[in-house]
């Protein structure tokens, strides 16, 4: 009898790996279909986690915790509004400006298709917008808007959770205690990370966007008020996101100012992302926040397939929890650490050689 168990004991683990991959397909799948419900959730969390901050900063100032929660939904209500009523009238002003766009655009391409054939630098039945007219990416733009647009639809659903998770904060720490008292410190932990990194990352987006703003209204661009809220936005993306954000504005820079001014447009851009993404923004977050760019950038891909955009923005903060967890615990310790990017390796290669000195 004993033996008959033990040589069915790899045919068991066998099966139950499949059993959970298969679970792990099913939920997936059920998640991609009620990505709506989901979605809103995740914003109303998103909201909730940066209100943390300054409720926080509210209580220690002596007000009463309730007064702290209404002015922060108050707070909410007026800064979802302005941004609803400003770039919701700037979409439409942009949107009416496409087929302008387009055709200045096409214009600018004759002249310098012109040029390079007069200059045999181009045969003269070559021409790239037969295939990809680049200024289809202002319709594009247009549509991301739209879709900004519909996420901002759902204020009111998005809105409603919220006030619930405002409230059940305090609560739910007392909650913990009374079911798993040993937990309470690992979910700290956990929230006060991502209250640091919703926080920080609020903070550096804003400052990105209004510096862009202020640059391209110098500059005499077009709608800069729509492009510092699109590199706001797409902020909250690594890797990617600034690039994108930076595409419309570059394009329309060349529409408007010509060569000289979309390389001053893609020096702006460059300067600030740089100064704020890869100079500030990592200083304010700590080196136990940092993420594998691998890591980050297939957690993207992935919860962008998932979720669709809301997907792409929760990808990073999403990581870090999991990364925090897993450091919490020896047992995953090691896997935490591998998702660590070069900045976290070396200070753990550093700690490591004091320890061995010891």
């Amino acid at each position: 009898m004993k033996k008959t168990f033990e040589k069915l004991i790899p045919w068991a683990s066998g099966l139950r790996f499949w059993i959970i991959l298969a679970s792990l397909v099913i939920v997936l799948a059920a998640m991609k279909e009620s990505r709506y419900i989901i979605n809103i959730i995740l914003l109303s969390f998103f909201a909730t986690s940066i209100s943390i901050g300054p409720i926080e900063w509210m209580k220690k100032k002596g007000i009463p915790e309730l007064f702290a929660n209404l002015i922060m939904v108050l707070i909410f209500i007026i800064i979802v509004g302005l941004t609803i009523l400003i770039i919701s009238s700037s979409v439409n002003n942009f949107v009416s400006r496409v087929p302008y766009y387009n055709e200045k655009f096409n214009e600018l391409w004759f002249a310098t298709h012109q040029w390079l054939v007069e200059h045999q630098l181009m045969d003269e039945d070559f021409s790239p917008l037969k295939e990809l007219n680049p200024g289809n990416i202002i319709n594009i733009a247009g549509g991301l808007f739209a879709g900004i647009g519909n996420v901002l639809g759902t204020f009111f659903l998005v809105f409603i959770i919220y006030i619930f998770m405002l409230f059940e904060i305090s609560v739910f720490s007392r909650k913990l205690k009374l079911i798993n008292p040993k937990s309470v410190h690992s979910v700290d932990n956990v929230l006060r990370s991502l209250v640091k990194y919703f926080g920080i990352k609020t903070l550096t987006s804003f400052a990105t966007g209004f510096f862009i703003t202020i640059g391209l209204l110098i500059l005499g661009v077009d709608f800069p008020v729509l492009w510092g809220f699109l590199a706001f936005i797409l902020n909250f993306i690594p890797s990617i996101g600034s690039f994108v954000a930076a595409i419309p504005a570059v394009l329309l820079s060349l529409i408007l100012l010509g060569p000289i001014g979309a390389l001053i447009t893609i020096i702006m851009y460059f300067v600030i992302n740089t100064i704020i993404g890869n100079i500030i923004e990592p200083q304010l977050m700590g080196r136990n926040l940092g993420i594998s760019p691998l890591f980050v950038f297939i957690a993207m891909i992935f919860w962008g397939y998932i979720l669709g955009p809301v997907g792409m923005l929760i990808a990073t903060p999403l990581i870090i929890m999991i990364k925090i967890i897993l450091d919490s615990r020896p047992v995953t310790k090691d896997i935490g650490t591998m998702l660590g990017n070069g900045i976290t390796v070396q200070a753990l290669e550093e700690e490591q050689k004091k320890l061995d000195l010891m």
